[in-house]
């Protein structure tokens, strides 16, 4: 049974929106987000809902890997099949890292050769990663094929705001032989920025097959990322721009067999080389970007059976234009074009698997403000797609700030996924039969702010025609499936700046036939709790409670995780830090079989000069 109706939040939604505001503050959410448009919005003026990490929370969070931050998020579950490096699944709002593209610096980094195209978040660490938005909801008109229940949009390491440089460092031993170290550099002059990142992380990690029931072999990781960009304007007309992505990365996992994970001397090379460049010319109130993008993910499996060595390579190549037109009345027009060749490669000790298709978009958006209080956005796609002709979506979105302290916001969309060249083409359960499956999303939420307090609570549902699913082979499932469910939030900040933060997300996810989707907890609550102790110190708590899944058709135990870390800045600028994963070493799976990190300490330091 759910704790609230959905009449019932509604009923709440509008009495809060409604009500009047009980201080004289007004939102400070003026920050521009970058990704829920085709151009940069104020927060306060979308109707997109979007969850934002700063550099601040990263830093008060401490942990290891960066899904492990998303997953604090409202309406974000994370599942993985063991430690660090071991995959890593995504789920917005119930669906999976398949309907969630990813860009890091602006660069797609989802991979064209993964059985279905998705990025897998197993592998990216916290270090270098400056801040991160996340959209929910249907995103198709704006990013295209895939972007279904959200988009989640990284930046790495930022040049500082003034003119100057700086650089940082950190440092970290720990549990499981762990060793990190991190190095940045930004550097701010007149006429542009330029910013990288480069670091290593090496650990022994804990058996990927639960050691619970009887499994010891310890699978490690070991990885090193480097990111750059920059941009620099040449003239008071042009601005260029690059960014570049590396990484390199061995990972250990269990083998499947039996039904079951089961140790083995498993692993696995991964590597990732993505690259982006624009061209900006700004005239007055018209804007055109001209961009160039390329990336190439590769695995390989070398540990595996002489039969089934194989080789995975992922290419894709994009160029794409934005024009933007600022009007006198304020509104915004923005109209584009894209065109991108994906390709996949594999192989194994039998026969090699080439396979390719072409997409061309047409894409623009209108933001409009007919009111001082009411911001609107329509936006629309038209895709082509050399393997299965055309598709077009679209996209509302409608922020009302119906007071000075609440912001009323409703969104619809319709969308679609591409079949992945690994579903057409194999090796494994390929269907070159497949079509596109689409979606329809509605979102509904509200913001208010009294005093120090804000709350939150959305309502949201999608829909997904012909949905694509593994059995035997890849196969068209006929009918729709759901999920639908909603979110609520709360922060407070105190006078001493200490804060706490709640997050809950309540989602029924089924498929066409009635059955619950594996792995999405009917129940997910996030608390978060940062205090300093004295001038220099600070504490930081956060406790995740999930529950009520499912694996396939058998139950998952509920869990409860909580993580400490405490940091302390040194006279010279340093800050030392102590964090605790797992603190009451509680013994729960997030995939059925799998095991998770017991009770774990970390020390390190960083800073910056």
């Amino acid at each position: 049974m759910r704790p609230y109706s959905t009449l019932s939040l509604a009923a709440l939604c509008a009495g809060l929106a409604a009500a009047p505001a009980a201080a004289q503050n007004t939102f400070t959410l003026d920050e521009l987000v970058f990704s829920a448009s085709l151009t940069d919005v104020a927060r306060d003026r979308t109707g997109v809902r979007v969850s934002r990490l700063t550099s601040d929370d990263i830093s008060k969070g401490g942990r290891l890997q960066f899904s492990d931050f998303l997953e604090t998020l409202s309406g974000i579950n994370i599942t993985q099949t063991g430690p660090a490096g071991t995959s890593a699944t995504l789920r917005i709002r119930g669906l999976d890292s398949s309907y969630i593209p990813v860009r890091i610096n602006g660069i797609d980094v989802t991979d064209p050769s993964s059985t279905q195209t998705q990025f897998d978040f197993g592998k990216l660490t916290s270090s270098g990663i400056a801040s991160a938005e996340v959209l929910y909801g249907t995103q198709s008109a704006i990013l295209g094929s895939g972007a279904i229940a959200g988009a989640v949009n990284i930046t790495t390491v930022n040049a500082p705001e003034e003119i100057g440089q700086e650089i940082g460092y950190s440092f970290e031993a720990g549990s499981y032989d762990t060793l990190r170290a991190g190095l940045t550099y930004g550097t701010r002059f007149e006429r542009g920025f330029l910013a990288m990142s480069l670091s290593s992380i090496r650990t022994d990690g804990f058996s990927a097959a639960d050691e619970n029931v009887g499994n010891s072999e310890a699978d490690g990781f070991d990885s090193t990322d480097f990111s750059l960009r920059g941009e620099y304007k040449a003239t008071d007309v042009l601005t260029f721009g690059a960014s570049i992505l590396t990484q390199n990365a061995n990972f250990e996992f269990d083998d499947f067999a039996a039904g079951r994970p089961v140790d083995g001397a498993r692993f696995s090379d991964y590597e990732l080389l993505a690259g982006r460049g624009f061209l900006r010319a700004d005239f007055g109130n018209i804007s055109h970007e001209f961009g160039m993008e390329a990336s190439r993910t590769t695995r390989t499996d070398p540990s595996a059976p002489a039969t089934r060595r194989f080789l995975f390579e992922g290419q894709r190549e994009k160029l794409d234009y934005l024009g933007t037109l600022s009007l006198n009345n304020g509104d915004t027009v923005s109209i584009g074009a894209e065109a991108m060749t994906e390709r996949y490669f594999s192989t194994d000790n039998r026969s090699p698997i080439h396979a390719d298709y072409e997409t061309n978009s047409l894409f623009g958006e209108w933001l409009t403000a007919p009111t001082p209080d009411l911001d609107i956005s329509v936006s629309a796609r038209f895709t082509d797609n050399s393997d299965f002709g055309s598709k077009t979506t679209g996209r509302l979105a409608v922020a009302w700030q119906a007071s000075p302290t609440s912001i009323v916001r409703a969104s619809i969309a319709t969308g679609f996924r591409a079949p992945s060249l690994n579903e057409l083409y194999g090796p494994f359960g390929a269907n070159p039969a497949l079509q596109p499956e689409t979606s329809q999303s509605l979102d509904i939420g509200v913001e208010q702010q009294i005093g120090q307090l804000t709350f939150e609570a959305s309502l949201f549902q999608t829909r997904i025609t012909d949905l694509i699913q593994y059995t035997t082979a890849y196969n068209q499932v006929p009918g729709t499936s759901r999920t639908d469910g909603y979110e609520l939030g709360l922060s407070y900040v105190f006078a001493n700046d200490a804060e706490i933060g709640l997050n809950y997300t309540s989602t029924d996810a089924r498929a066409a036939n009635g059955t619950r989707l594996a792995r999405v907890p009917r129940h997910d609550l996030s608390l978060s709790a940062t205090a300093p102790f004295g001038a220099r110190t600070t504490g930081a708590l956060a406790v995740q409670s999930v529950s009520d899944r499912l694996d396939t058709t058998v139950p998952l135990e509920d869990y409860t995780v909580v993580n400490a870390n405490i940091s302390h800045k040194l006279t010279n600028g340093a800050e030392l830090f102590l964090r605790v994963d797992n603190l009451l070493d509680e013994k729960y799976q997030t995939t059925r079989g799998y095991g998770t990190s017991d009770r774990a300490f970390y020390i390190g330091v960083r800073g910056t000069f």
